[in-house]
């Protein structure tokens, strides 16, 4: 297996190591998630570069060594000043005086992951947990009390984060924080930022202090009543705002400083016999006077909570009594997962990155270069499930020497932006031709994607007897016609939704599919989503009827853009509705039975198509699906939200990058990134008309989707259910 460290030169790096073995009690568990602290871990980096540089550099770099070098002379006088030199020429200062650097020294503390196996059947394989302690590693070993069990509502992302909120939440135990105080929190990096979160939940009233405002703001999302830049504000004055001139009851001080300064600001922000509860790393240096007037408490929050530094505590798992010791490490562990299950902590919005641990030196790149806009990443070690669909085209792939020749007709912004990209590295096809309306935009494709050759007459690629998929990028109206004109040259067709802007034209196309006996594909990529592959899989043996929420809100088009010309676009409804009724019908796989749709032109007054609508559609299976699709959206909002219910199990898909489970014992997904299944769907429709598989969408399931599309048009006009034969 792969473990990270530091190598001597301050690298990162994964070593293959030894599998774990069970030691005392407690657990293996393979890793999915670990999360990366970028102070604790690039402090080290930073003192291994040191280490391994220049003895001017060092001395430029450290305090701690001018200190030394000092201590040293004042030893040996003058008569040792050349064994000083040498003490440094060989580095002994470092040697001599903090743990050996010269060899790989392992990264990290916090991760979650799935049981393998585990003694005195603590945990079950297979169950999910959150780590304490561990190294980033494929698989490690973690002791009973540095391991708990994730509830089935928190996902293994937001799991990882539990070693770093137990460092938070002891600082708030320590501070003994209850509900109504004032509270201050210095300093809003990862730890900063959850302590916040944890201060509300204790009912406090909560104002945070940073020198950046970027991290200001997303305390406030967060629950900060009150946010103060030391640059900009009087931090004085602003708290006797905020308190009504009492000050702040408890000061908890998140920031690392090489001064004592955030002690000095909490000395002054601080109330007679308040708590300042020291949390980050910063020389502790305090002006007497002004804390002996105030009497106030100096608390230093040592790491994880009770049983940290315990190795009968840690490594033979004896736990403390409750009644005397009731937040151990382990306590503080659940707890916050606890928090995170009911909502009332979010760790999502600090998740900067999730990146490969193979990537591991870019993640901690990120973190030292630009620290302001890298709060938490996360190192991905094996992910909770491996999508099934990417592995069955991928696979069929790299099994075929067979190439597809494809002529696309249109190459506009959708098939240069989505398609080109993922079509032109495949090696089981060639582009060999490319149609445009005009020879301007032929030159373009031809000097940027190279094929034999460019047209501005669609029939000539019809025409082309090496030519056997043809690809329709062209406005909606012209793509029944292509579709027909391509299907009797005798040629395969993929083509973009809708399958036309009619309801005849979508007959007309379906009949000449099932006369030629060709392959015909439509652009309902939403089903190749690995997110939905994955829902498929867990629902297929349902019993119960399944009740599935679709809320799309799109950005909004201005009226003049030719969708919304009836004869051109057909509007939005014809044009991209179809996508969503394909999926909820590939969903829940039953016949549906009625249709009932509320809606109009709610965002274009001027426009003769409609924009907006909620439907309600019945199966016959007792399933029911309501969608919600309109343009009525904010800037910079999702997309797309997912909910389905099933018996007693739940599934929610954010934008198709992230999937919660509830029920089913699957846990959560994140993607690296959002995946609509693009690259899945070209690469089965390559395949298909390979005649190597089939291709999830058929002319039957598009001329289904399309019937649906045109009866909700036809239920908002007049306001009535319409049944469904």
């Amino acid at each position: 297996m792969k473990k990270l460290y530091i190598n001597p030169q301050g690298q990162i790096v994964l070593k293959e190591v030894r599998d774990p073995q069970l030691q005392t009690r407690g657990t293996i568990v393979k890793t999915s998630f670990a999360l990366i602290s970028s102070g604790t871990e690039l402090s080290a980096i930073k003192w291994k570069r040191l280490y391994n540089s220049s003895i001017i550099k060092q001395f430029i770099s450290s305090k701690y060594l001018r200190r030394r070098m000092f201590d040293e002379f004042k030893k040996h006088s003058l008569r040792g000043l050349l064994k000083l030199f040498k003490i440094y020429k060989e580095k002994n200062i470092l040697k001599n005086f903090k743990n050996p650097l010269s060899d790989f020294s392992p990264l990290g503390y916090s991760c979650s992951g799935v049981v393998v196996e585990s003694n005195e059947d603590i945990y079950k394989p297979q169950e999910r947990v959150a780590c304490a302690g561990s190294s980033h590693a494929e698989a490690i070993f973690s002791p009973k009390n540095l391991t708990c069990k994730i509830p089935e509502n928190v996902s293994l992302e937001e799991a990882a984060f539990s070693t770093l909120g137990a460092i938070a939440l002891h600082g708030i135990h320590r501070a003994n924080v209850v509900a109504g105080e004032y509270v201050g929190v210095i300093g809003t990096g990862l730890i900063g930022l959850i302590t916040i979160q944890l201060a509300k939940a204790s009912g406090a009233q909560v104002i945070a202090f940073d020198l950046i405002n970027k991290r200001l703001n997303l305390a406030r999302k967060l629950g900060a009543n009150y946010i103060c830049n030391p640059n900009y504000h009087n931090s004085v004055n602003l708290v006797n705002k905020f308190t009504n001139g009492k000050l702040l009851d408890t000061i908890i001080i998140c920031a690392t400083s090489k001064s004592a300064k955030p002690l000095d600001d909490a000395v002054s922000l601080i109330r007679d016999k308040g708590k300042i509860v020291m949390l980050g790393a910063f020389p502790i240096s305090v002006d007497r006077n002004k804390i002996y007037y105030k009497e106030a408490d100096l608390l230093i929050s040592r790491s994880y909570g009770p049983g940290r530094y315990d190795p009968y505590y840690e490594f033979e798992g004896f736990d403390y009594p409750k009644k005397l010791v009731p937040w151990t490490e382990q306590r503080n562990m659940e707890l916050f997962l606890k928090l995170l299950s009911e909502k009332k902590i979010d760790v999502s919005p600090l998740i900067s990155d999730i990146i490969p641990a193979e990537k591991a030196e870019n993640a901690y790149k990120k973190l030292e270069e630009d620290p302001t806009n890298n709060i938490a990443i996360l190192l991905k070690f094996s992910g909770e499930k491996k999508v099934k669909l990417i592995d069955q085209f991928e696979s069929l792939d790299k099994r075929q020497n067979k190439e597809l020749t494809i002529g696309l007709i249109g190459c506009g912004s959708f098939a240069q932006g989505t398609h080109l990209p993922l079509l032109l590295p495949n090696r089981n096809c060639k582009i060999k031709a490319i149609a445009t309306k005009s020879q301007k935009s032929a030159d373009i494709c031809k000097n940027k994607y190279r094929p034999d050759y460019v047209t501005t007459n669609y029939k000539k690629i019809l025409k082309d007897p090496d030519i056997d998929t043809v690809f329709i990028y062209t406005q909606h109206h012209t793509h029944a016609r292509f579709t027909i004109e391509a299907l009797k040259a005798g040629k395969n067709v993929y083509v973009e939704k809708p399958m036309g802007i009619t309801y005849q034209e979508c007959l007309n196309v379906h009949d000449i599919v099932k006369n030629t006996k060709l392959n015909y594909c439509i652009g309902f990529n939403r089903r190749y989503s690995p997110l939905i592959f994955n829902v498929k899989e867990l629902i297929k043996e349902r019993v119960n009827p399944i009740i599935i929420n679709y809320r799309i809100a799109s950005s909004f088009i201005p009226g003049s853009h030719w969708v919304f010309d009836p004869k051109t676009g057909g509007g939005p409804i014809i044009g991209e509705f179809c996508h969503f009724i394909d999926l909820i019908l590939y969903l829940i796989n039953s016949k549906p039975i009625e249709i009932f749709a509320l809606g109009g032109a709610m965002s274009h007054k001027n426009t003769d198509v409609y924009d907006s609508c909620v439907v309600m559609i019945r199966f016959q299976n007792g399933s029911i699906a309501n969608l919600i699709y309109t343009d009525l959206n904010g800037p910079n909002m999702p997309k797309e939200r997912i909910e389905i219910y099933s018996g007693d199990s739940a599934i929610i898909i954010e934008d198709f990058k992230k999937m919660k489970t509830s029920g089913f014992g699957f846990g959560n997904i994140l993607l690296d990134k959002q995946d609509k299944g693009h690259q899945n769907e070209l690469s089965a429709v390559i395949l298909a008309n390979l005649g190597l598989t089939k291709a999830l969408v058929t002319e039957d399931d598009a001329l289904q989707a399309m019937e649906l599309v045109f009866k909700t048009i036809e239920s908002i006009k007049t306001n009535k259910p319409i049944k469904l034969n």
